[in-house]
């Protein structure tokens, strides 16, 4: 799998204090952690990682080989648990035993990139709203009912348009993606009812930017990738329903709306599962085990199984790191900035004399502060001692991009990125 550069860019103020956004900012959100599985060595997670409650990490190998990795690790509990198992002990440092949570030298310092005790996000059907997008769709966008789109439909996105062929003998339906005012399709099924989603395979692709909810669980049943760097976002929303990685069935439909779930694919979506589960329909296959590869990230009441160590699907998350400060249209959003305003620190300002760097650059605060400078490998580079200014030699380093950051005297904290030539 392809490791993002831990250098994305992170507001350090806006996760340490007043918190609203969108749901769609998280690569990993879990809101019912079950203390049965656990994170271990080659776990990667290369966007913000939160979870209403804790987790339990384990590590096997010697030193600091191929612990798990977390952009930014953040839980509701004071504690992690140090497993396998739920019975051990917690834990409130990144490095205990064999675990190293890496990157080990971002999160010793702390918040934002090690939190613990941070407020629960509201979630679920009472507490976010999910009708926002059912309503846009409604006025502005296109809104389909459960007889327009019965349990079982196969659906085909791509540039321009949706195709929905409501059962094998059906002739789609094409909808102009072009003709909606708004970029929201809401389907009104129950929430036993399922449809199963992908991409054309005879497209070049999605480029638009799109939210799709419904009531139901959506199944994903093939490649979904974004048409180039310039591409839009996806946003998913289930209701009451799952969201499921879809099994190859024994008869299936004709090309191009059957399952293509039997060798490793790519997903582009943030997905939102209010109520029930991300999982595989059938975890026991395809044999051997293939990826699903995530690109965007998943926000979910509970996670069931996509695999056994030789069957089923591997989860691999790749952050879509646009996500840091964009969001899929009127993709739903949080506000608990009401209990944690009061904890917000004074902003913390840097600048830097010239970017792109050649052989020096001089990094200014706004006040006194200590400076470090990490490669992309999460590799502590260069300090400083404190001060307001800081003149940050680079002619023998390596080309590449390099996150600088600084801590007040207060301890708050901000970055930025530098590239060097």
């Amino acid at each position: 799998m392809r490791k993002l550069s831990v250098l994305l860019l992170l507001s350090a103020t806006s996760l340490l204090s007043a918190q609203e956004g969108s749901y769609s900012y998280y690569c990993y959100f879990h809101d019912d952690p079950i203390q049965s599985g656990y994170f271990t060595d080659g776990y990667y997670c290369g966007g913000p990682f939160r979870v209403n409650g804790s987790v339990i990490l384990t590590s096997s190998s010697s030193g600091r080989n191929n612990d798990p990795y977390f952009y930014s690790f953040t839980l509701s509990s004071d504690y992690y648990i140090y497993g396998p198992s739920s019975s051990g002990p917690h834990v409130t440092v990144p490095q205990y035993d064999k675990l190293w949570i890496e990157p080990y030298e971002m999160m010793e310092q702390g918040p934002p990139w090690f939190n613990l005790g941070a407020e629960p996000l509201p979630f679920g059907a009472d507490q976010v709203d999910w009708e926002v997008v059912k309503q846009k769709a409604a006025n502005d966008g296109l809104y389909l009912t459960s007889a327009e789109v019965p349990n079982g439909s196969r659906i085909l996105l791509e540039d321009g348009q949706i195709s929905i062929k409501a059962s094998i003998g059906d002739t789609p339906v094409v909808y102009s993606l072009a003709d909606l005012d708004e970029p929201v399709v809401w389907i009104e099924n129950n929430p036993g009812e399922n449809f199963y989603l992908k991409g054309n395979p005879g497209s070049q692709g999605f480029s638009e930017s799109l939210t799709i909810g419904t009531q139901g669980t959506i199944c994903f049943s093939g490649p979904l990738e974004y048409n180039g760097d310039d591409a839009g976002m996806l946003g998913l929303v289930s209701v009451h329903g799952d969201g499921l990685i879809a099994n190859v069935p024994e008869i299936d439909w004709f090309p191009p709306y059957d399952i293509e779930t039997d060798e490793s694919f790519v997903y582009s979506a943030s997905i939102l599962i209010l109520e029930g589960q991300f999982a595989a329909e059938n975890y026991t296959q395809p044999v051997p085990q293939v990826d699903f590869t995530l690109s965007g990230g998943i926000q979910m009441q509970s996670e069931g199984y996509t695999g056994t160590p030789n069957s089923g699907f591997n989860l691999c998350l790749e952050y879509d790191e646009r996500l840091l400060n964009q969001s899929p249209p009127w993709y739903p959003g949080y506000d608990v900035s009401r209990v944690e305003e009061a904890s917000e620190p004074s902003e913390l300002i840097l600048n830097a004399s010239c970017n792109p760097v050649s052989s020096c650059v001089t990094i200014t605060s706004s006040e006194q502060s200590v400076f470090r400078v990490f490669s992309s490998s999460g590799r502590l580079v260069d300090s400083s001692e404190t001060a307001k200014n800081w003149v940050w030699n680079t002619a023998s380093l390596p080309a590449g991009v390099y996150l600088v950051t600084a801590q007040g005297e207060g301890d708050q904290t901000s970055s930025m990125r530098l590239v060097k030539l």
